[in-house]
């Protein structure tokens, strides 16, 4: 074949996609040309390992196999265009298992699509499963992308999948054979693919760094704990000996960071005891993200999940706060009308094995008050055990509440495992987001609640089981039954009583709040705020609530000045509402009640010279109602022993 030839068609290749895409695509037909010798026309059969030979592979794949059997199954349920398989490879392309509609297996099998397949580029020329190994990211090659002819039908989607260190272990692929699928048809499956990808790498990650301090890390406190997260794997010494691809993107950033005191500036001493509480959690070895320095400027929030036996080690050193007293319906401590109330009736309903069922924004606090009505009704020495639905992949959600025998499938713990209804024998089970709970496992459920039974997966024992169940949402579980999203014999039987929390714009203690988490946060001095932040704070919509507080307060406390947080140490979007605090007042100057309410706050601020606390204190009001008050006749200072008058009639 004529070096024109050739040229011709990589040429012909860069006009098929977009540039990224045609990048991939020229580099690697110049591969298979210039390095290879492959030939387009060449019809080749497909080389196939033997399947002793497959079997071993997969052996030495370590966990890989066993963690991907389901997760391979579950990800050709979520592709719905008839025609395509998904296959797991290993590091060197070559396919250690598949799963495709029964039809279609002779047409793949014709391809050379099957378990034993070897698909690397120097094989198979530039295609999906050898082209993404190359290149270490989701890539599409569609049709005439193929370098070969002979795979000119294929249409295949890939995505790679990393060990800690950063290397290519395996590939995710989703292939057709067909000629009539077109490039952007593939958009979704791309980004079905790289998601799964993502998810096998962190349950790699967590397996094979299981005795590592986990750092997890994300400039968005909401994201941490989820899978958006970057996972840092770290010893004791602060060493980094493993990362996900999102923490190696990271690192790169900061120029390559191999410890923890060049990424942080900070030993990891240090970082537990910013991180770690000063009690271990009984169920739960992450607390809430807190904002993290990073050694090069800039902040960032974070987490620390320690390995069993870091945790006797470091807790055994640590003095033991006193357990709460248990069945005081005095015992929380917001301080909100309506929260305490529901606490209260909460308490009273769980104490006598009634299912609650709470309802609220997304941060309002729920687990929070889930915990508290728990250590009230129940014990703070009783398990409880929290699961948010929404974060569990459906092809681990029924094993991890439910448990598994030894054996039930393939990657199932050598021991079983007990499941998570089974931890919560004794004392409450918190289902956070159960309206995104899979409708197939609601009806399991739903028969563990009838029967007070739980049979885990493989087995045909069923195990007895005794816990109170408090349920939470964000969405509106009726309309989730109107739309076929929610059993409705599943929603009756754990709604014995609605508690619907207040979002935090509602509620009358932000000032104990903010006071109280501030407490929490601080390391060496007392924090607070000072008056004007405190107005900023007020004035705030919250849309976020309780959580997007804490995620404010913890970084305002990072920039702190002598144990005082100021305007200029809020994040940069609430300065916006810093400039808008003295905003004109929408009352009636004719009005004189009105202005003479004005004139009488006024003078008290001014006497007090301007101490927010003393004025609401001689008052006899709380710093809520003078600060709404203040808004509302659109007074704010203008210098130390007066304040500025606003004409409403301007």
């Amino acid at each position: 074949m004529s070096g024109n030839h050739a040229g011709g068609r990589i040429e012909a290749a860069l006009q098929l996609s977009g540039v990224a895409q045609n990048r991939a695509v020229l580099e690697s037909w110049q591969r298979c040309h210039d390095q290879f010798g492959l030939v387009h026309e060449t019809a080749r059969r497909p080389e196939i390992i033997s399947e002793s030979q497959t079997r071993q592979r997969r052996d030495r794949s370590g966990r890989l196999f066993h963690h991907a059997h389901d997760m391979v199954r579950t990800l050709y349920r979520k592709i719905d265009t008839a025609g395509y398989a998904v296959f797991l490879t290993d590091h060197d392309g070559v396919i250690l298992d598949s799963v495709a509609a029964h039809s279609m297996l002779p047409s793949f099998r014709t391809n050379g699509l099957l378990p034993g397949a070897i698909w690397s580029e120097e094989r198979e020329g530039t295609n999906g499963i050898g082209t993404c190994l190359v290149e270490g990211r989701a890539i599409t090659i569609h049709n005439d992308e193929h370098f070969l002819t002979q795979h000119a039908g294929l249409t295949c989607t890939a995505a790679p999948v990393f060990d800690p260190e950063g290397k290519v272990c395996s590939v995710l692929d989703v292939s057709a054979v067909r000629d009539d699928i077109r490039r952007e048809d593939c958009l979704r499956v791309r980004s079905l693919v790289a998601d799964y990808a993502d998810a096998l790498e962190r349950i790699l990650f967590f397996d094979e760094c299981a005795n590592d301090i986990i750092l997890h890390l994300h400039p968005d406190a909401h994201h941490v704990g989820t899978a958006r997260d970057a996972l840092l794997a770290v010893g004791a010494d602060g060493a980094i000996t493993g990362s996900t691809a999102l923490a190696r993107r990271l690192l790169s950033a900061r120029g390559g960071a191999h410890n923890i005191q060049s990424l942080l500036g900070t030993d990891m001493d240090s970082l537990m005891d910013r991180l770690l509480p000063a009690s271990p959690l009984r169920d739960n070895n992450i607390i809430s993200a807190r904002a993290v320095p990073m050694g090069g400027g800039g902040v960032m929030f974070g987490q620390l999940t320690l390995p069993e036996k870091q945790r006797r080690r470091f807790y055994t050193a640590k003095p033991r706060s006193a357990a709460r007293p248990a069945n005081d319906l005095h015992d929380i401590p917001d301080r909100d009308a309506a929260l305490r109330r529901l606490f209260q009736v909460g308490s009273k309903l769980l104490a006598n094995d009634i299912h609650l069922l709470m309802s609220g924004e997304t941060g309002s606090g729920k687990e929070h008050l889930a915990r508290a009505i728990h250590n009230s009704a129940v014990g703070a020495g009783q398990p409880f055990v929290a699961i948010n639905c929404a974060a569990l992949p459906e092809s681990l959600i029924e094993s991890e509440l439910f448990g598994h025998a030894s054996g039930a499938f393939t990657g199932a713990a050598r021991d079983g495992f007990g499941g998570r209804i089974k931890q919560a024998d004794g004392g409450t089970l918190f289902l956070d987001e159960i309206g995104d709970m899979p409708v197939t496992i609601q009806g399991r459920l739903l028969r563990v609640l009838e029967q007070r039974c739980v049979e885990p997966l493989g087995s045909t024992k069923s195990v007895p089981v005794n816990f109170r169940l408090i349920c939470a949402s964000n969405v509106d579980l009726t309309a989730a039954v109107a739309n076929g999203k929610f059993r409705e014999d599943l929603l009756y039987r754990i709604k014995g009583a609605r508690l619907s929390l207040p979002p935090l714009r509602e509620r009358a203690d932000l000032a104990d709040l903010v006071a109280r988490l501030l407490a929490g946060f601080a390391k060496d001095q007392p924090v607070q705020c000072d008056d004007d932040a405190m107005a900023v704070l007020h004035n705030h919509a919250w849309p976020g609530n309780v959580r997007e507080l804490v995620n404010v307060l913890q970084y305002a406390s990072v920039f702190a000045e002598n144990g005082v947080i100021k305007v200029s140490h809020l994040p940069d979007d609430l300065h916006k509402v810093a400039q808008n605090t003295a905003a004109p007042a929408r009352g009636n100057g004719h009005n004189p009640l009105w202005q003479a309410e004005r004139d009488a706050l006024g003078k008290a601020l001014g006497e007090q010279f301007w101490h927010v606390s003393k004025t609401a204190k001689m008052l006899g009001i709380s710093r809520n109602t003078l600060y709404r008050k203040m808004e509302k006749y659109g007074i704010q200072r203008a210098g130390s022993d007066h304040y500025d008058s606003v004409d409403p009639k301007r």
